[in-house]
């Protein structure tokens, strides 16, 4: 139990810390994030403030204890972020190296979300 959830925290945490990053930003809409998301992307600015707070209420939701089912909705809610992400810089025709976190970011979330499955299971195979 405890090398899952090292890897859970651990992962876990990463992924949270830059959805946080993103979501402060976001709600911010400070000038480099207008630049990016609007001018860039072509994102509505009122568009990244919702953005931001719901990446915002997905890391409370994940963090408080409990609430498998809403922790699934989050997963999916990240992951979708993270698809819109990707083809968004795609179809502005950003060059691919500007893609390459990416895969760190799917790859964090998917260990993440795996792993919080495993914690589940074993918390309810142990003795209570």
């Amino acid at each position: 139990m405890k090398k899952i959830n090292i890897i859970y925290w651990l992962s876990t945490g990463l992924i949270l810390a830059m959805m946080l990053l993103s979501g402060v930003m976001s709600i911010i809409n400070g000038p480099k994030s207008i630049e990016m998301m609007h001018d860039h992307l072509g994102y509505p600015n009122y568009f990244t403030v919702f953005l931001g707070v719901a990446k915002i209420l997905g890391i409370i939701a994940i963090l408080v204890p409990g609430f498998p089912k809403l922790k699934e909705w989050v997963y999916a809610g990240f992951t979708f972020d993270l698809l819109g992400a990707t083809y968004s810089f795609i179809a502005v025709k950003d060059p691919i190296s500007s893609l390459a976190f990416f895969p760190v970011l799917f790859a964090l979330l998917i260990v993440s979300y795996i792993y919080f499955h495993k914690k589940l299971a074993a918390k309810a195979s142990s003795p209570a």
